[in-house]
């Protein structure tokens, strides 16, 4: 079977575009064959990538670019017989946290994906209400959906830098949301200033917005955080890159497996717009097959 490499060749400062290059050389040097996928435009980049899969000729998908592309790359993979590899070229490089492929080479990538197999991993699905999506990592509304969709529009800064920014500039106008949340049929009624569902611990950046999340559990990990002045969540929400947050008395972790929401606004989920509220977001045990390096 074929590999499909897939490219942003915008992701960090045109380095998607070397990363690949550096992989179609070595998929040369080992009479791999492969088809590779490079556009700008992100409509050509669906489209080609729909087509390529509908062939049935590859057993493999690298993504070579941020999470966005990630996300992209998911919504065609989910509950397929198609593998997701990823070698990092992006702003957050969140999923590759988590999948321990952050840091490494090129040539350390390419050598895991030949010498270990793919393992399944849980995947978050949402639905909304025109539309249905897969996301991988962390769904967030509120307060920091609102930091998301300002970070996405920042583009002279990259990683915890341009977050901190959005966080500074939606606190001003931000006030807290009255949630109708359904978690494993249990249903509660709150105001909240964010609810995040996590399947991963880390979003934007590098943000451990819930410590202790799995992909591989079962389980969503829910986090809310009660209404608290401004003031307090300007402390809290720094404490997110560590982990620390979750000790502040107005934060509650919860946990489930199908989730509905219905508040004010919009979700984001792995950096990417998703849907408007209301939604439901159902763990998809072993949705979707890939390389955990060990």
């Amino acid at each position: 079977m074929m590999w499909l490499v897939v490219v942003n060749p915008t992701s960090g400062k045109r380095k998607g575009s070397k990363l690949a290059q550096d992989l179609v050389s070595l998929l040369k040097f080992n009479n791999i064959g492969f088809k590779l996928i490079n556009y700008k435009d992100l409509q050509q980049t669906k489209d080609s990538l729909q087509q390529a899969i509908s062939t049935k000729q590859f057993d493999r998908v690298v993504a070579v670019g941020g999470d966005g592309l990630i996300n992209l790359c998911v919504q065609y993979l989910a509950q397929s017989n198609i593998s997701l590899a990823v070698i990092p070229a992006g702003t957050g490089n969140v999923f590759s946290r988590a999948v321990g492929f952050h840091g490494k080479t090129v040539s350390q990538i390419f050598e895991i994906l030949n010498q270990q197999s793919p393992r399944k991993i849980d995947l978050g699905s949402v639905k909304g209400p025109n539309s249905s999506r897969w996301y991988v990592q962390v769904l967030s509304t509120g307060f920091d959906a609102k930091v998301n969709a300002l970070a996405n529009r920042i583009t002279w800064l990259r990683g915890k830098s341009k977050y901190t920014i959005a966080m500074i500039l939606i606190l001003s106008k931000f006030k807290a949301l009255a949630y109708e949340i359904e978690i494993d049929g249990r249903t509660y009624s709150r105001k909240a200033m964010l609810l995040s569902v996590a399947n991963g611990e880390t979003y934007g950046g590098g943000m451990r917005i819930c410590p202790g999340a799995s992909n591989s559990d079962g389980v969503l990990d829910i986090l809310v955080v009660s209404p608290v002045s401004k003031f307090v969540l300007l402390t809290i929400f720094p404490k997110v890159f560590t982990g620390k947050h979750i000790l502040h008395p107005k934060v509650d972790l919860l946990h489930g497996s199908v989730i509905k929401i219905s508040a004010p606004g919009s979700a984001y989920a792995d950096g990417e717009y998703i849907a408007e509220l209301p939604i439901e977001i159902i763990n998809v045990k072993g949705a979707l097959s890939t390389w955990v390096a060990v």
